[in-house]
C-alpha cells in the first residue's frame, strides 16, 4: 500500500515522509497503516528499494500561531478560494535499515544508496517483511545495532515492536525471539532509570 512519499532527509539513514490525505490517492493510508513500528520500502529504481522502518509521527499545522483575524471562515476557504492549498499534514520519520531487490537479494544495515526526495513511499507486505528476515540463517536482525546505536528515547520500543510483530511471522523462532524480546524489555525498563 502506497502510504507517502519522502520529503525531507536528516541523514543518510533517517528520512521523513509526507503521508498522503483524502484526494491525493484514490485510497489515502489509515493511521494504522503508517503506525510506529510499520516496515516501509522507498523506492530506489524499478527493482531496488530501501527497506526501513516507521519511528516517528509528526503533524504538520501552518496556521498554528496565527490566531489573527480571517477574511472567511476555514470551512469556506474552498469556496472562495477554490485554490487554496491545505498545508496541514502528517510527516512521519522512516529509519532505513537496508536494502532489498526484487530479485529476492537482501542487505541489512546501512545502505549504500540514499533515496530521493518524491520517492514513493510503500508499507510492506508480509511476504515481503519475511523476506527481508531471511537470511543463510533462519531469522537475521543485522539492523538491530545499526538501530540502538542511534541511542534516541524510542529505540528500545521500536525493536520491541518489531520482535513482537517478527514473533507472529516467524512463529517457529519464537524461543529466541522471546529472549531477545526479554533483554529488550529489562533494557527498556532499567536504562532510563541509569542503570548500565
Amino acid at each position: 500500500m502506497l502510504i507517502g512519499k519522502v520529503v525531507k532527509s536528516n541523514s543518510h539513514i533517517d528520512y521523513v515522509c509526507r503521508v498522503y490525505g483524502p484526494g491525493e490517492v484514490p485510497q489515502p493510508p489509515t493511521p494504522e497503516d503508517c503506525a510506529f513500528g510499520t516496515f516501509v520500502r522507498m523506492g530506489l529504481s524499478d527493482s531496488k528499494w530501501l527497506i526501513g522502518i516507521i519511528y516517528n509521527t509528526m503533524l504538520y499545522d501552518p496556521d498554528f500561531g496565527t490566531l489573527g483575524p480571517r477574511l472567511s471562515p476555514q470551512p469556506e476557504q474552498g469556496v472562495f478560494y477554490p485554490d487554496y492549498l491545505n498545508e496541514k499534514a502528517t510527516l512521519v520519520g522512516i529509519a532505513a535499515i537496508g536494502t532489498m531487490w526484487a530479485s529476492g537479494n537482501v542487505l541489512q544495515g546501512v545502505p549504500a544508496i540514499a533515496t530521493s526526495t518524491d520517492a514513493p513511499v510503500e508499507q510492506l507486505t508480509d511476504d515481503q517483511i519475511r523476506s527481508f528476515h531471511q537470511g543463510t540463517n533462519p531469522l537475521q536482525l543485522a539492523y538491530a545495532p545499526l538501530l540502538l546505536a542511534q541511542n534516541a528515547a524510542l529505540t528500545l520500543h521500536l525493536l520491541r515492536q518489531v520482535v513482537t510483530r517478527l514473533m507472529t511471522l516467524f512463529p517457529e523462532q519464537i524461543a529466541i525471539l522471546s529472549v531477545l524480546q526479554d533483554d529488550l524489555t529489562w533494557k527498556s525498563q532499567v536504562l532510563p532509570l541509569g542503570g548500565a
